[in-house]
């Protein structure tokens, strides 16, 4: 009963479910590998810090695939439902952040540390480490977690942020808001005034938050578009002409990655992402139609698994290595992949076999203490 209750948010339209978007999950998967290997590849030389533009995309498309889960639907604008709807989030990925945590301290307790090991334990722990102005204090037992911290602050938001994305009009007068906000802080820091921001500053939760909402803004005119194309969605030359936007966006967008590294700031390339997203999130091409298969969504469900076990599994099979003194010289796109092949079974498993038991191992703690409290 408690389970149900903290994961009930209340909707006039209980029933109501968006259609799949195939195609941005299939990008999301992307992303989420060229993050896994900008973290755990063996590089000589990196090209461009794709790394960083990969995160920028996974917050801009979480936001707009939540705007797009609720743009038909009304939730309560209060933070009893923050509460609910980002403890709904937490409790499927959190046991899996508390063993990299544990494996991290494991790894480098005792090490020389600028602040205790209990106080990096503990922002460990409470999630908090990216609300620090120690911006070293990131990378201390596990480098993942203000990712996750920062995407929980989105998801506590949401009811709120919902009320941007209802009319046409707001949503735009916002979305320029969010933009040249976005653009303005981004010029301060590389003019003169990154005195002004933490260092580490596009790691907090703030910075992340504008291209959440970013995404979310961008669902009123989708729908708009979407709705007048859904006529024609059994088109054949619209099919085509998607397939074909498709297929060659991404080496487009990559392009621009690679030539604009060091002439655009990220900013900038936030704006780029929303353009992308916008035009890649209609489904009409035949691509979708082969990412909608069912082996498809299996292989692409276990993507927050493999980002959080990523590292762990790094150093799990680096230490191996060490104590079994195996030698294999590998290709670094060959050992790449065959630590790439580990992380997605691993995750996979713990998706289908742990993850939802420890879930609720979670939802009993939480109900014992609550007992305790009350």
């Amino acid at each position: 009963m408690f389970l149900k209750h903290l994961q009930h948010i209340n909707t006039n339209n209980k029933n109501l479910k968006r259609k799949t978007l195939h195609y941005i999950a299939l990008m999301k998967f992307i992303a989420m590998i060229k993050i896994i290997k900008w973290h755990i590849y063996s590089w000589k030389k990196r090209e461009f810090d794709y790394g960083a533009r990969m995160c920028e995309f996974l917050f801009i498309s979480s936001g707009f695939l939540v705007g797009y889960n609720y743009y038909e639907r009304i939730m309560p604008c209060d933070y009893e439902t923050s509460f609910k709807y980002t403890y709904k989030h937490l409790r499927t990925f959190y046991p899996l952040e508390c063993f990299n945590i544990i494996y991290g301290f494991y790894r480098k307790h005792h090490k020389h540390f600028n602040l205790t090991e209990l106080e990096i334990l503990l922002s460990n722990f409470l999630m908090i480490k990216p609300w620090s102005r120690h911006t070293y204090l990131v990378q201390y037992f596990t480098g993942i977690s203000w990712f996750l911290s920062d995407l929980l602050f989105c998801y506590f938001l949401v009811p709120f942020l919902l009320k941007g994305i209802k009319q046409i009009k707001k949503s735009l007068i916002l979305f320029f808001i969010v933009s040249i906000t976005r653009i303005s802080i981004e010029e301060i820091i590389h003019n003169g005034g990154a005195n002004i921001f933490d260092t580490d500053f596009h790691r907090g939760p703030f910075i992340r938050l504008l291209e959440f909402y970013l995404g979310m803004l961008l669902i009123p005119v989708f729908y708009l578009f979407k709705n007048n194309m859904d006529n024609f969605s059994k088109n054949y030359s619209l099919k085509i002409f998607f397939t074909f936007i498709q297929i060659t966006f991404p080496p487009i967008i990559y392009y621009i990655m690679l030539k604009y590294n060091k002439k655009l700031y990220r900013c900038y390339f936030v704006m780029i992402f929303c353009v992308f997203i916008f035009i890649i999130n209609n489904d009409y091409g035949y691509l979708s139609n082969i990412i909608a298969h069912k082996l498809c969504a299996k292989i692409m469900s276990c993507q927050m698994e493999m980002y959080l076990i990523q590292s762990t599994m790094n150093n799990i099979i680096h230490e191996l290595k060490k104590k079994m003194k195996i030698l294999i010289i590998l290709n670094s796109e060959v050992k790449f992949l065959a630590k790439l092949i580990i992380i997605f079974i691993v995750g996979y498993l713990y998706k289908t076999l742990l993850k939802e038991k420890l879930a609720n191992f979670m939802d009993k703690i939480i109900l014992i203490f609550k007992k305790l409290l009350l």
